[in-house]
């Protein structure tokens, strides 16, 4: 009788190594290039859709005659009528970073800090419910954030979570000016570069060791920008109206990895 055993060893031993030699043949230099890429600098150009929002507050006068009455432009006191405005467009913008890589498990964990300067052209207007002849606006032409941001990573994917400071070339203004007045008649302003905070998070992938694709939402909120000034009649009123403006952004990054 013909042993098999014997036979079926050897070619269990075979398999093996050939189930081995397979293995050392898989070419893994470039995930592991970019598993250990993660750890490092980068820069990098984005691009994306910004949608933007202002309420803008009808607050009491705190100067001129009027101060401390609690009248405001078109009240005589609270509440005090908040005037929404909205508007949209293209942003683009360089960016810049670093990242640092630990293990976390059979994932990584990233952290790191990353800085960009982005420019637009949004704006937006709005009109009072109150008095038809009063409108607000905001305007924005660039934005910047420096941002902290913290993930989690296989070789080609990091998922992050990212928030900090942002600043913003933001202008506000509110204005009445019809030509037959009803209360006053006025034109005023504020802003200017306006500083605030930024959260988001976004996915990023890595199409080779030095190249990445990203995407990312964030959210920029800018408060308290005043437009404020004397009106033009009646003389010695200040309307104030206090502006929280918010952006929203999604967008497209290319990434060199250094």
């Amino acid at each position: 009788m013909v042993r098999l055993w014997p036979v079926a060893s050897a070619l269990s031993l075979l398999a093996s190594a050939f189930h081995a030699s397979a293995a050392d043949a898989v070419v893994i230099e470039p995930d592991v290039a970019i598993a250990r890429a993660w750890s490092g600098c980068y820069v990098g150009l984005n691009a994306g859709y910004l949608s933007g929002d202002a309420e803008s507050t009808d607050s009491p006068f705190i100067e001129g005659p009027f101060a401390g009455t609690g009248a405001s432009w078109n009240s005589v006191g609270g509440p005090y009528e908040t005037i929404g405005a909205d508007g949209s467009g293209a942003i683009g913008g360089v960016e810049t970073g670093c990242d640092y890589e630990m293990p976390l498990g059979e994932m990584s964990l990233v952290v790191g800090a990353a800085a960009d300067f982005s420019v637009l052209n949004v704006s937006g207007e709005g009109t009072s419910l109150l008095s038809p002849e009063t409108s607000v606006s905001f305007d924005t032409d660039w934005a910047a954030t420096i941002r902290g941001r913290i993930g989690v990573a296989s070789p080609k994917l990091l998922v992050y979570a990212t928030g900090g400071y942002a600043a913003a070339g933001l202008d506000v203004r509110a204005f009445d000016l019809s030509a037959i007045p009803g209360i006053g008649l006025m034109d005023v302003s504020g802003g200017g570069t306006e500083s605030g905070w930024v959260i988001g998070g976004g996915a990023e992938w890595r199409m080779t060791p030095s190249w990445s694709l990203s995407f990312e939402y964030l959210r920029f909120s800018f408060d308290d920008v005043t437009a404020t000034g004397e009106a033009i009649f009646p003389p010695g009123a200040f309307p104030r109206f206090e502006n929280d403006v918010d952006f929203d952004v999604f967008r497209l990054g290319l990434k060199w990895r250094l």
